[in-house]
């Protein structure tokens, strides 16, 4: 993959970070609200690991 499809990716688990996090607080129902605000927080977490290892890859 060349660097524009990694900016895409990255980008686009972005983008579903939001859309989790504003999907959990419109949805009726404490059960929904709750599994989407942690499928967000796990998804923030693996986007930001994996930017942190695409960075170290590239220093290296």
């Amino acid at each position: 993959m060349n660097a524009f499809e990694h900016q895409r990716l990255f980008s686009a688990l972005l983008l579903l970070v939001m859309a989790l996090f504003v999907g959990s607080g419109v949805i009726s129902g404490e059960k929904w609200r709750q599994r989407l605000r942690l499928g967000a927080i796990l998804c923030f977490i693996f986007a930001v690991l994996a930017a942190l290892i695409d960075i170290a890859r590239w220093a290296l």
